[in-house]
């Protein structure tokens, strides 16, 4: 009969062999890309203002009942197709709510206003396990029908999103034609300090394993923001923003105008990285205008929500609004 320490020893080996193999295992899982070849949408732009606003009641019909009282998909129209509309896409974790004051300033100044909700936000059960069901695909598929409807709303349209929001934009910008200017704010390509053979790897292994949520305590509470973060939402966001940018050296966006606007206090997404993708969209003839909030101004991640930044609004829309007229 084998002694104690024996049965020690081996169990050890045997843990050990088994702990490699983990190891191995989620090295392998990050390592090998998701496949992005199936993130496409097909084009099917409105024939006219009567189209798009069809289109965009059918979401709002879709939402009731689902969604919480502020969160829903928001128009502000006019009541025909204007000169200017403008496209105001949300963050992650938040919703169209945290874009209603400045899209009322542009609503004033004779603007049809168009704020999409992002699939899997701003439902009534407001938790953000919610991002948990969120793939890649409802992310393309979002992205395609918000530049069919935009299309619709003006003779000249600017699609803006920040954080998540950006990297819908970006999206737009990159693929579809019809759009006159997109503006990334602080757009998600990468999360800060993080090197990017890092992201593609958080991405590819968040994206195969089961949704984790936790708190974050930097995020006060509200009623239109999910409180807190999921591990497969932000895996599906870094996957999508693998098409988003240009594939190959030298591949040209459709949108001709793209501003790119950091912050230099931003501790959530890789300013460097937007910074790369947009030199590249110059370099294929694209005109950038960059703007960045510098880092004494102490701004959050998020400085478009008016529970977030409150009086420091008078002066940030200011130049938000400059930057995307």
């Amino acid at each position: 009969m084998p002694s104690f320490g024996y049965i020690i020893k081996k169990g050890a080996k045997y843990s050990g062999l088994v702990t490699l193999g983990l190891i191995a295992l989620l090295l392998l899982l990050a390592i090998i890309p998701v496949s992005t070849s199936g993130l496409v949408s097909s084009a099917d732009p409105a024939a006219s203002y009567s189209d798009a606003a069809r289109r965009i009641q059918g979401v709002i019909d879709d939402e009731s009942g689902k969604v919480c009282g502020i969160c829903g998909t928001t128009f502000y129209t006019h009541g025909d197709k204007t000169a200017n509309a403008v496209v105001l896409i949300h963050g992650l974790t938040n919703s169209p709510r945290q874009f209603w004051e400045l899209g009322q300033e542009f609503y004033d100044d004779g603007y049809n206003v168009f704020i999409p909700r992002m699939p899997y936000h701003g439902l009534s059960t407001h938790t953000v396990s919610e991002l948990g069901n969120l793939h890649a695909q409802d992310l393309q598929t979002f992205s395609g029908q918000v530049a069919d409807i935009a299309v619709g709303l003006g003779a000249n349209v600017v699609v803006v999103g920040l954080s998540g929001g950006g990297t819908i934009a970006a999206d737009i910008a990159q693929h579809r034609s019809g759009i006159d200017k997109a503006v990334l704010i602080a757009p998600l390509f990468g999360l800060a300090g993080v090197p990017q053979a890092g992201d593609t790897m958080l991405g590819n292994l968040f994206s195969r394993f089961p949704d984790v949520t936790f708190s974050s305590s930097s995020e006060p509470p509200r009623d239109s923001v999910y409180l807190g973060w999921s591990t497969r939402g932000i895996a599906e966001y870094l996957i999508f923003s693998r098409v988003a940018q240009p594939q190959t050296a030298g591949e040209a966006a459709q949108a001709g105008n793209i501003v790119l606007v950091t912050n230099g206090n931003d501790h959530t997404v890789n300013n460097n990285m937007s910074k790369e993708i947009a030199a590249e969209w110059e370099s294929s003839g694209a005109t950038i205008t960059r703007y960045e909030f510098d880092a004494s101004l102490g701004l959050p991640h998020d400085y478009i929500d008016m529970t977030s930044i409150g009086e420091k609004s008078t002066w940030v829309y200011p130049i938000l609004i400059g930057l995307i007229e």
